[in-house]
């Protein structure tokens, strides 16, 4: 295998400790992958003796097929897994622990989601509670902080501690344990019993970790005891890439490792092989801004090339249509729609984008789940107030709606399938307030019922007092109001260009259906800035890029705003050939600032 000099310094490293800062498309794979061949072939060192840890099984699956090409046979007895297998492996042989005691991902999302709603009493549960929730106790698992010390972004400290424990007691009472506890097992296997960490610190003898900087102290804890009393550990990994706090990793780890080692050698892989000169240059000055980071001095192997482009745009819809006409136009010239990707800070910003595909027919997948909007409980009460107004008389959709904004009704008074406006007024008869409540919703139907969806969902706004009962609802439960204000933006805007109900609906059905056709990776990738770590596309457009989306809002503190530029930085640097950096003037008639993250480094291309 082909090195430069500072990737065969790397690779030709025998024992003690190494930090090698690999930078994005530096080579790090072919790095690691030829410093196992080394091992094997040059030092004489078994192949059952060599530990290559990564942090995904497609990774895995990748570094394994290549040491396998590269070495042949000699790989056989190699381990190369992730943390959560390896792991796994070290408590299966000592333990006899069994896959079915593991807790698999659905059925952590049921129980998640049953907790939560039991727990949290929430009537309209945002869609994606359940999965931050779980985020979060993964967090505290994975940080080792104790539960009274931890506080939740997303709950009251008191519901989420409440939350945990059940899910603890739920684990224990079914014998099961979920994939942060396979890490604290281990853990505690390995500190109680010296013995069994003797015996596989003598089979791991020459320990490789990829992608270091996404590394959690608890992890990094096992690590290093496997790794005693030879230190052979070998960490690749770049601090400017580390963006997975919430799962908790911490760039600080990393940057700690001299400490840790005073002993450890340094290698940092210079040369990008990935980018333009000018994609490069800009994606430097992007990140140098930061100041926690070790210094790097990346050059491009490649020429300029095209200049990075900044777009500014009046809102969403005018970025969206403009991206989809610069897509079809890159198309046309010759680059596949594989080749191209639209990222995102969360994947509930793409909706505008995804209709405006489907609308162009240009075919796309998600790198990862986006959430439907027309699944969130805000839509389904909207639709249930426009069902109404056409005609409807279902009891569901009465019970939707009937105290959203609150009316005082009782559930006893939708007794049958389908409730008539009579039988309401009969209902109350004693209760000249509650039919005087009757006859304002039945006028607010009958108006909605005259409305296209869009003046429709103005009229629930406004004139029905819904848009206040969001409000009033975020703060009684601890929300921002902007998070689900956004939600009826959002769907108001979905519905301008929707002359009918019956429209609104079938356009609701064509996006549902193709978030949730199988990903087959065929077509134009949308995706988040996460999600594409690790990918790389010859063209890349990366949307809002605005103060509160790019940083997002919720990042106040420093060490919060420096892995938002982080974030930024790893979309930036996910391009070979053509970016893209798009901002908006405003977004659901709100002005937006162009993001701190731009100023002074590019002017309009």
């Amino acid at each position: 295998m082909q090195l430069n000099k500072e990737q065969n310094r790397a690779a030709d490293h025998r024992d003690g400790p190494m930090l090698v800062l690999a930078g994005p498309g530096t080579g790090k794979t072919a790095v690691i992958t030829e410093r196992c061949c080394r091992l094997v072939r040059r030092a004489g060192v078994s192949p059952d003796q060599i530990l290559v840890v990564t942090f995904t099984r497609a990774a895995a699956a990748q570094m394994r097929g290549r040491i396998r090409n590269e070495l042949g046979a000699d790989a056989a007895g190699m381990s190369i897994g992730t943390f959560h297998g390896i792991f796994y492996g070290i408590l299966r042989a000592e333990c006899r622990l069994s896959s079915d005691s593991i807790l698999g991902g659905p059925e952590r999302r049921r129980l998640l989601e049953e907790l939560v709603s039991h727990i949290a009493r929430q009537a309209e549960q945002e869609a994606d509670l359940p999965e931050l929730t779980g985020r979060e106790i993964s967090y505290l698992k994975g940080s080792g902080m104790q539960l009274s010390h931890f506080y939740s972004t997303v709950l009251p400290a008191d519901v989420f501690r409440e939350i945990f424990r059940a899910y603890e007691r739920w684990l224990a009472d079914n014998g099961k344990i979920d994939f942060d506890d396979i890490i604290l097992r281990c853990r505690t296997l390995l500190l109680k019993k010296p013995e069994v960490l003797n015996r596989w610190q003598r089979k791991f003898r020459y320990i490789l970790v990829d992608e270091f900087q996404d590394i959690a102290p608890m992890q990094y804890e096992i690590i290093r005891m496997l790794a005693e009393p030879e230190q052979n550990l070998f960490i690749v990994g770049d601090d400017d890439q580390s963006i997975y706090r919430f799962r908790g990793a911490s760039p600080e780890l990393m940057l700690g490792f001299p400490k840790q080692y005073p002993d450890a050698r340094t290698v940092s892989l210079n040369t990008n092989y990935r980018c333009s000169g000018s994609i490069l240059t800009l994606s430097r000055q992007v990140i140098g801004r930061n100041r926690r980071r070790y210094d790097k001095q990346l050059h491009a192997v490649r020429d300029e090339g095209v200049p990075v482009s900044l777009q500014m745009f009046a809102d969403p819809r005018e970025e969206s249509e403009w991206m989809v006409r610069e897509i079809r136009q890159q198309i046309g010239s010759g680059i596949r729609p594989e080749e191209i990707a639209v990222l995102f800070r969360t994947n509930a910003g793409c909706r505008t984008l995804v209709e405006q595909l489907i609308t162009e027919q240009v075919p796309f997948h998600t790198a990862d789940h986006v959430p439907c909007i027309f699944d969130h409980w805000i839509a389904k009460q909207l639709l249930a107030y426009m069902e109404l107004g056409a005609g409807s008389r279902k009891r569901s959709d009465f019970l939707m709606i009937c105290n959203r904004p609150n009316r005082y009704f009782s559930r006893s008074a939708f007794a049958k399938e389908n409730v008539s406006f009579p039988e309401l007024y009969a209902f109350y008869r004693d209760r000249d307030w509650m039919c005087e409540r009757i006859r304002k919703l039945e006028a607010d139907l009958e108006m909605i019922g005259r409305m296209p969806p869009y003046g429709a969902i103005q009229y629930i706004n406004l004139a029905v007092g819904y848009g206040n009962w969001l409000k009033e609802y975020a703060a009684e439960h601890q929300l921002a109001p902007e998070d689900l204000t956004d939600v009826l933006e959002e769907l108001r805007e979905s519905a301008k260009a929707c002359p009918t109900l019956e429209a609104w609906k079938a356009r609701m059905e064509a996006v549902r259906q193709q978030l949730n056709r199988r990903r087959d990776d065929s077509g134009v990738t949308v995706a988040t800035l996460h999600a594409s770590k690790g990918c790389e596309y010859r063209m890349v457009l990366i949307a809002d890029i605005n103060e509160g989306i790019i940083p997002w809002h919720k990042a106040v503190l420093e060490a919060d705003l420096e892995e938002e530029r982080r974030m930024l930085y790893v979309g930036m640097t996910r391009a070979k050939d053509r970016l893209y950096l798009c901002q908006v003037r405003k977004r659901f008639a709100k002005s937006l600032e162009p993001s701190r993250f731009l100023r002074g480094l590019i002017g309009k291309k």
